[in-house]
């Protein structure tokens, strides 16, 4: 008996990393059980090193609206990486959260430069977890790290202006019977970090589509709010597709 446990012991731990992490489409249909369904979630965003600024977020399977919260008001809609009306002069942010969790998630890192043939099992902020696209330690490639069991994005990394951002999710919590994020760290290209914090409103309540109307958005126009704004609006890229 001890001899068959030693082998079996022996024949798991001399098996690659990659033998324990499934292939993109079983890891496709895993996403898709637990997150699939999840149509559209409401939000708000703070940061600590900015007190007083709020942004409150919605979106619907790409579809968003944003409306920051400063003492005055401003508001977006858009899709994906783009603004389709604003009411802000000179340009609006994207919000880090519309990286989390997209439509076709698997597909999406596909384009976004994370190459699954590269795919480890390993441990992030020591719970297990998927690495998919760099090997462990390699910070320079894009890469996509999930939580083994729930799927949860931990981690989501893309190239953007010649050097690379990072999105980090942690903190999660279980809000009508999925996993979200009530912590996101920005790394941007340039080395600054943004830390905020998520206060979850709702999940797949926020499908209509009067909220992202480009009419509702007004022809009023506003002023841009305090920092952080400028930072996101000057700093934070939506992935390209590569």
């Amino acid at each position: 008996m001890k001899i068959l446990t030693a082998l079996l012991f022996v024949c798991l731990f001399a098996l690659p990393a990659a033998a324990f992490v499934p292939d993109d489409g079983e890891l496709a249909a895993q996403v898709r059980k637990i997150y699939g369904p999840l149509s559209s979630w409401e939000a708000e965003m703070t940061f600590p090193e900015y007190p007083g600024v709020a942004v409150h977020l919605w979106y619907a399977r790409g579809k968003w609206r944003q409306e920051w919260r400063a003492g005055t008001s401003a508001v977006a809609v858009g899709r994906n990486g783009n603004v389709v009306a604003e009411c802000t002069p000179d340009g609006f942010p994207l919000s880090p959260m519309f990286v989390w969790m997209t439509p076709d998630p698997v597909g999406t890192w596909k384009s976004w430069g994370v190459d699954n043939a590269t795919r480890n099992f390993g441990f992030c902020d020591e719970q297990p977890c998927y690495l998919l696209g760099a090997e462990p330690g390699d910070e320079t490639l894009p890469t996509v790290r999930l939580n083994n069991e729930d799927m949860a994005v931990l981690l989501v990394r893309y190239a953007s202006g010649g050097g690379m951002i990072s999105v980090g999710y942690g903190d999660y919590r279980t809000l009508g019977g999925f996993r979200v994020p009530q912590t996101v760290t920005t790394t941007f290209a340039d080395g600054q970090v943004l830390e905020a914090k998520v206060k979850w409103i709702a999940v797949n309540r926020a499908d209509g589509e009067e909220l992202y109307d480009r009419d509702s958005v007004g022809g009023t126009p506003c002023l841009a709010p305090p920092a952080p704004f400028d930072l996101l609006r000057d700093a934070f890229r939506y992935p390209q597709p590569r």
